[in-house]
């Protein structure tokens, strides 16, 4: 009985060790490591710091948060600075796995260079008290340095990333982006120019599509603004020319040949460029000079940035002029210089023209009237706003073909050709029945149009 009882004393005991051990050691090591870990991620949370300040021994460099994705250099210099050594720098810190702790409490800092450092970063946030990291000595392999914060007792240990990031000029911070944007901020463009059209594109997104405003209130070409918007957020400044000039004329900025201004989301404040001249010197012809308004810096461009600024009004608008859902379509009508000719659709999906003869048709003639509408393209404008003399000279006066799409005795949309001319290619004015707009195309319609006549008119 003294026996059962012991080992039940025993268990009993060894019951309470494991309930301590489990929901006062373990549960009081896991606070600690949350917190650690709380206060890792807030430390170097890039959205949590609104400045930091690098100090050395020759200068500090002071960094200030702007408003979105944008950090500023606000000392030695004035200007916008390069995300992504900034974002390095704090990986450098934040990676788990390149962090180490060498001591708790030491007592002499001096063993590590920590007592008197002359590299720290200083980090304020926008809740809670600054904190600074100090960085001493390297380790005796010298594959890291020593660094403690202020705000604990440890002595850690973490990669020479870390002291070559501070021991750079602030010319390595500085944004060597044109515009320092990423593409998909991108909600607004205005682009003034006088060198070779004289005129002015105003494009915006309306959260679903790009739209032209100017010079025509207009669908945007898809596509083409994705692969505008990449080409000048990405854009960078090619050579730093000088710092502040009294005299723009020698770089042509005083009247500007281009002037792109671009609107983003989230409140962040506007960018404009002013671009000048082009460079005369030998090896430099591919160079345009520019500056940012707001800022005294001048720089060159590539003359590739400048030559997407400077496209034909006509490729930032949508190509495709007549958008047709076939499955709604149920009747067809051609009307050309012979009768009109009207397709059915019956339920069992099957097509029979049914005016001015009666008589079932091949899928392919069908196929050709359709593709009409899915591969028109505009390839020029010929008027936006269209006079009656416009009318005249386009042969839109008096359509040579309009086809006509249906959902039962509703139209969906017409198409009106014009007057065809040839250049270098064969060129034919039209319309739609969804603007006032004349365009011209080089599409060959002629080709569809007689696969339907040929079928329905022939023997």
């Amino acid at each position: 009985m003294k026996v059962l009882k012991s080992l039940l004393s025993l268990l009993f005991v060894i019951i309470i060790g494991f309930l301590v051990y489990f929901f006062i050691y373990k549960a009081e090591e896991a606070r600690k490591i949350r917190e650690i870990e709380e206060r890792r991620l807030i430390r170097f949370d890039l959205d949590k710091i609104n400045s930091f300040t690098l100090v050395r021994p020759d200068s500090s460099v002071i960094f200030e948060r702007g408003i979105g994705r944008i950090w500023n250099i606000a000392s030695p210099v004035k200007c916008e600075a390069d995300k992504e050594p900034i974002y390095e720098l704090f990986y450098s810190l934040d990676a788990s796995d390149i962090l180490f702790e060498v001591e708790d409490n030491p007592e002499d800092l001096s063993v590590y260079s920590l007592a008197n450092t002359e590299y720290f970063m200083v980090m304020n946030y926008d809740a809670g008290e600054p904190d600074t990291l100090f960085v001493g000595a390297l380790t005796p392999d010298e594959t890291m340095s020593y660094v403690r914060f202020a705000s604990e007792d440890r002595v850690l240990a973490v990669t020479n990333q870390l002291t070559d990031f501070l021991k750079k000029p602030v010319l390595f911070y500085r944004s060597r982006s044109m515009l320092n944007i990423v593409e998909d901020d991108i909600v607004g463009v205005e682009i003034q120019r006088t060198e070779k059209y004289s005129d002015k594109l105003v494009l915006n997104h309306n959260e679903i599509t790009w739209v032209m405003n100017e010079p025509w209130g207009h669908p945007a070409d898809p596509d083409n603004m994705e692969e505008f918007c990449k080409k000048i957020a990405d854009a960078r400044k090619n050579t730093l020319i000088e710092e502040k000039t009294d005299n723009f004329s020698q770089y042509g900025l005083d009247y500007p040949t281009t002037i792109l201004h671009v609107h983003l989301k989230y409140g962040m404040p506007s960018k404009m460029i002013l671009i000048g001249n082009k460079l005369t010197e030998k090896g430099r012809t591919h160079l345009w000079y520019a500056k940012q308004f707001d800022n005294d810096l001048i720089f060159t461009i590539e003359n590739s940035v400048n030559t997407a600024l400077n496209r034909i009004s006509i490729w930032f608008i949508d190509k495709h002029p007549l958008r047709i859902n076939r499955n709604s379509v149920n009747k067809i009508v051609l009307e050309t210089t012979q009768s009109p000719i009207t397709f059915i659709r019956d339920i069992a999906e099957n097509w029979s023209v049914v005016s001015p003869v009666d008589r079932n048709v091949e899928q392919n003639t069908i196929n050709s009237l359709f593709s009409i509408s899915r591969f028109l393209l505009v390839h020029d404008l010929f008027a936006y706003d269209p006079t009656p003399e416009d009318f005249v000279k386009s042969g839109l006066d008096k359509p040579q073909i309009t086809l006509s799409f249906y959902k039962d005795d509703r139209i969906l949309s017409q198409v009106f050709f014009g007057n065809s001319y040839v250049t270098d290619k064969q060129n034919t004015y039209f319309s739609t029945s969804l603007s006032p707009i004349i365009y011209v195309t080089h599409s060959n319609v002629n080709s569809s149009i007689n696969t339907a006549l040929e079928e329905v008119f022939s023997n």
